[in-house]
């Protein structure tokens, strides 16, 4: 591989929160072929993940997403954990008396509803706009129905992206790529064996951490057994083992990079690896996921997800109301605040977070 033509490639995708770069075993072509099909294929799987933990990104931000709740509504979710619908709505109700009647608008901003009203003007000639404007406000409010996370696993492109990164670990542990032959001919070849399975029959961290929804990627050579076995578990609910390699000849060696999606930080884990033939194999044929260790390993971090939901609600909540109070309180940008002006701060800073007091109010009543 020409060193012009050598790329930094992330270990974890970027698009789950990955950090950490290596070089010298993918070439640009290759890179940009995996990035737009493999890692798109898992970071589309994972994105529901991504937006209910709220991750950090070293570039761009995580789709938004609909969303079907138990009520059977569709509510776009997005990065910063806020929700939307799914589209403007428009109606008109007739008075009882026949003559006349509302129109009820329903839109995602101030410009989408003024994007609106025109098409009412044209419907409507003698409409007074600059009326419907003026007793325009944003308001917001919460769905009191669940999100439905519909999550599935697998496929061979999301699996190359997988096995991806455990090359890219071992690479960076001093593992040339050419040695690991059952991972380089999966990723090379379309119709290349693949070399990884889920695994839930134990817990093959030692410390993992309690309700942190972190990434971590492993790896071990041994010359005992000739393996290179990796290990790779997203949100810590997706547990992956693979066999990069079954003819291993070097020393004896392990790596292990992992890290906390929600705040970059790096953690140190300690996993052990040690996998016969026959237990790889029976990974490869879903025999080590035994009934409800899925369900069991979501359970652990899934209230970590709700705290963190409520905590970004928080903070956005509350940074746009002290800009709204501000705005709106009369005093002018430099000048002193004056009595009236801060009564007038915290009648609006409350207008803006009552409807998530009131939300978290009856939320908590409800879960007594």
């Amino acid at each position: 591989m020409a060193e012009e033509n050598d790329t930094k490639e992330h270990v974890i995708p970027n698009a789950i929160g990955g950090r950490k770069k290596v070089k010298g075993f993918i070439c640009e072509s290759c890179n940009n072929t995996s990035g737009s099909n493999w890692e798109s294929a898992l970071a589309k799987q994972l994105n529901p993940l991504s937006l209910f933990f709220g991750i950090s990104r070293e570039s761009g931000k995580t789709p938004s997403q609909l969303f079907e709740t138990s009520g059977g509504d569709r509510l776009k979710l997005n990065s910063d954990g806020s929700m939307d619908i799914e589209k403007p709505l428009y109606s008109e109700i007739p008075l009882d008396s026949g003559e006349g009647g509302q129109i009820q608008i329903k839109a995602r901003s101030i410009s989408e509803a003024k994007k609106m009203l025109k098409g009412v003007k044209r419907k409507y000639p003698q409409l007074n706009l600059n009326e419907f404007l003026d007793s325009a406000k944003s308001e917001s409010f919460y769905c009191s129905d669940m999100l439905k996370f519909n999550l599935s696993f697998g496929g061979h492109e999301a699996g190359r992206s997988i096995v991806k990164s455990a090359l890219a670990l071992a690479v960076s542990s001093g593992i040339p790529a050419e040695i690991c032959g059952a991972a380089t001919n999966y990723l090379r070849k379309e119709d290349g064996e693949a070399c990884f399975g889920y695994f839930y029959e134990s817990d093959l961290i030692k410390n993992r951490p309690e309700g942190t929804p972190f990434h971590c990627v492993s790896i071990k050579g041994c010359s005992k057994t000739r393996q290179v076995i990796g290990y790779v578990e997203y949100f810590g609910v997706q547990r992956i083992v693979l066999c990069l390699s079954d003819s291993y000849e070097g020393r004896d060696l392990s790596n292990t990079y992992a890290i906390n999606p929600i705040t970059g930080e790096e953690l140190s884990l300690t996993v052990v690896l040690d996998f016969s033939k026959e237990d790889i194999r029976e990974a490869y044929d879903y025999k080590k996921i035994p009934k409800g260790s899925v369900e069991a390993a979501f359970e652990k971090i899934i209230p970590a997800g709700i705290e963190r939901s409520i905590e970004r609600e928080r903070d956005r909540v509350l940074d746009a109301a002290v800009k709204y109070a501000f705005k709106n309180c009369g005093a002018k940008e430099g000048e002193m605040l004056m009595p009236e002006h801060i009564n007038k701060l915290t009648s609006l800073m409350m207008e803006k977070l009552e409807p998530f007091i009131l939300h978290q109010f009856t939320h908590s009543r409800k879960k007594k």
